[in-house]
C-alpha cells in the first residue's frame, strides 16, 4: 500500500512541475487547480519532512520509542 502512495505522489508531483514549467514557457498563468495541488504537495512534503526530522533526533538523544517490527517497504 506504501507503494501506491509514493506512486500517485510522484505522479502528482511530476504532473505539477511540468505543467508549471510549460506554463511559464508560454507565459500563460497556472490553473488554479495545478497551484492548490502544488501547495498540497508541498505542505505534506514539508510535514513528513519535520516528523521524521523529529523521531530521527528522538532516537539520537536516545529516547526509546517502539518502531513499527515489519519494515515499511
Amino acid at each position: 500500500m506504501t507503494e501506491f502512495f509514493i506512486f500517485v505522489y510522484a505522479i502528482l508531483a511530476m504532473f505539477v512541475l511540468f505543467s508549471m514549467q510549460r506554463n511559464r514557457r508560454e507565459q500563460r498563468p497556472n490553473p488554479q487547480m495545478v497551484t492548490m495541488v502544488g501547495w498540497g504537495l508541498f505542505s505534506l512534503s514539508s510535514t513528513l519532512a519535520i516528523l521524521m526530522g523529529a523521531v530521527a533526533l528522538a532516537l539520537v538523544l536516545g529516547l526509546k520509542m517502539q518502531l513499527p517490527a515489519a519494515p515499511l517497504f
